[in-house]
């Protein structure tokens, strides 16, 4: 074992006061000896480790410690040289596998294989699993490889943690089973049995095959990002759950067998999205700490109180954040109203550390600071009911077109998954917006949602506004910032039948597209509005608003 790997696990045992280290030592000396259980440096792409093209004894690597062994990995006699390089952060060990292949008597780097995700030094199976994977994908991304080339592959993990728990899943008519990352498939692709190779499947528009690796090369003739993914048919792929029957009214049983290939990573043809379960509980957790240091400290918490219904928009430019200027007030980077300004939106949370120049000087969990707003009365309030750590969270995010549902144990600090699904997001166009991005606690919901469109001869108007009229509505609804709200599927006014033969319900997990709001299906939202109101007696109207804090995540 290297002296680093030991400095490693010593500063474990203090930070993380793990039982049986001993144990975990041993292990990890297996496991890196066996080429199956180092920690993998995970960065979302193919990091690459400058090494040297033709194997050498002296090889050496800055800022990190190696260890080298041979492995036969495609069982013909004949062993490979495998260099794995890793370096310590924090409780966790950044690694790569480089595999050295003997070709024309010189051992030359063929491959070199990272990770998507980063393990703590406790987690030993997870590793395990992990670096077993290199080999038992070799055979796929050794496939059609060319003298001389080299190929650097990432191999993509779970997106869960230990703080994470599935076990109370509530709802799940539209929760898809084991998607953590996935191709969107954006217009007709084919799936290869090998890179440039035979087709072995045909994927369709809006279907979602579950990524297991990618890789790239630097062979001046094979410029493509491959995927290799893993797709099982079904027969609707937005998770609406349609029933096939044949004539008789049995219902015919899916061909769930999955299989297996490569698909061009063209931008044009894919984009690569997932459920981010791991991203969406640390901003959860710097939530919280934002809460408790400002609890803490004697502050108190606000939010933006900015929703003017159906008022008269005007154009504005996005901040670096994404966010317009509809229904938000104005961030400044200091108390002049000089240099960079942000836009923060209604029911965003805050907490004010000053004054300055009559202006307020505040802080966010999301968009950090400090920044400077003006002092105007009723542009902001007091959060009155967060008195604590928040237990409820919903998490949407635009960019994958998912949304899932957190309820954090008080007791342990870890977060069930209470539902989750693919959802459509806002997005920019003549009267409409992408769906704010920032950390919101929830006003109120209520069991409908209507809305508008421009007023023509012989339409019964809205009061204060003679230019628009009531053009249909959804069903139920949550409102998370300004005007956007999560609802159902929208409907015109004389409607019938089942929202789930509408188009508008066939685009749910493709694109952004709604005005500004979150589009769900019926009877997802239903279900997320019973779990916001739970037993809320606090009413307003038509609207419930929720005693126990929500806070909507839209990252």
């Amino acid at each position: 074992m290297t002296k680093k790997l030991n400095n490693i696990i010593e500063t474990g045992k203090e930070k993380m006061k793990v039982k049986n280290l001993k144990k975990i030592e041993i292990g990890l000396l297996a496991l890196i000896n066996a080429i199956i259980g180092f920690n993998a440096n995970a960065a979302n792409n193919n990091t690459k480790i400058e090494l040297p093209k033709e194997y050498s004894e002296n090889i050496t690597i800055e800022g990190q410690e190696k260890d080298v062994f041979d492995y036969d990995f495609n069982n013909d006699g004949i062993n490979e040289k495998v260099v794995v390089s890793y370096s310590a952060v924090d409780n966790l060990l950044n690694a790569v596998v480089s595999i050295y292949t003997n070709q024309g008597g010189k051992d030359i780097l063929t491959y070199q294989v990272a990770f998507d995700k980063k393990f703590s030094i406790k987690e030993i199976q997870e590793m395990q699993k992990m670096l077993d994977k290199v080999k038992e994908y070799y055979p796929e991304y050794s496939k059609n490889i060319q003298p001389n080339e080299t190929r650097y592959v990432t191999i993509y993990g779970d997106n869960r943690n230990s703080d994470i728990s599935f076990d109370k899943v509530k709802f799940d008519n539209h929760s898809p089973k084991d998607l953590n990352n996935f191709l969107f498939i954006k217009k007709s692709s084919a799936m290869l049995d090998a890179p440039n190779g035979n087709a072995v499947a045909s994927l369709k528009f809006s279907e979602k095959p579950l990524i297991l690796f990618d890789m790239v090369s630097d062979a001046s003739n094979s410029q493509t990002k491959w995927y290799y993914t893993e797709f099982t048919k079904r027969n609707d792929t937005n998770m609406a759950r349609k029933v096939k029957k044949d004539k008789d009214g049995k219902t015919v049983a899916e061909n769930s067998t999955p299989v297996r290939g490569f698909v061009a990573g063209s931008e044009d043809n894919v984009s690569r999205r997932g459920f981010y379960w791991d991203k969406m509980v640390k901003r959860m957790e710097l939530i919280n700490r934002f809460i408790t240091e400002t609890i803490s400290s004697g502050k108190d918490l606000y939010i933006i109180t900015e929703y003017k219904p159906l008022s008269h928009d005007k154009p504005s430019e996005k901040d670096k954040f994404g966010n317009k200027n509809n229904q938000s007030i104005v961030g400044y980077t200091n108390s002049k109203r000089e240099g960079e300004k942000i836009n923060i939106p209604d029911q965003t949370v805050f907490r004010v550390i000053g004054e300055e120049n009559k202006m307020l000087k505040i802080e966010t969990p999301f968009y950090g600071g400090p920044y400077y707003i003006e002092k105007v009365e009723g542009t902001y309030q007091k959060a009155e009911n967060i008195k604590g750590e928040v237990n409820k969270f919903i998490a949407i995010d635009p960019s994958s077109q998912t949304e899932a549902i957190f309820q954090r144990d008080p007791k342990t600090g870890k977060y069930d998954v209470i539902t989750y699904s693919f959802v459509t997001t806002g997005k920019d166009g003549y009267g409409s917006y992408e769906t704010p991005h920032g950390a919101f606690q929830v006003a109120f919901t209520r069991p409908y949602m209507t809305f508008t469109r421009r007023a023509r001869g012989g339409d019964r108007t809205i009061a204060g506004r003679s230019d628009l009229a009531i053009a249909g509505s959804a069903r139920y609804a949550v409102r998370i910032s300004g005007g956007g709200y999560m609802h159902g599927i929208p409907v015109g006014l004389n409607f019938k039948g089942s929202t789930l033969n509408t188009g508008i319900a066939s685009k749910i997990g493709t694109y952004k597209d709604s005005h500004k709001c979150v589009r769900h299906f019926d009877d997802q939202i239903e279900f997320i509005v019973g779990w916001v109101n739970a037993d809320s007696k606090i009413k307003d109207k038509d609207n419930t608003i929720p005693e126990e804090p929500v806070i909507a995540l839209v990252l």
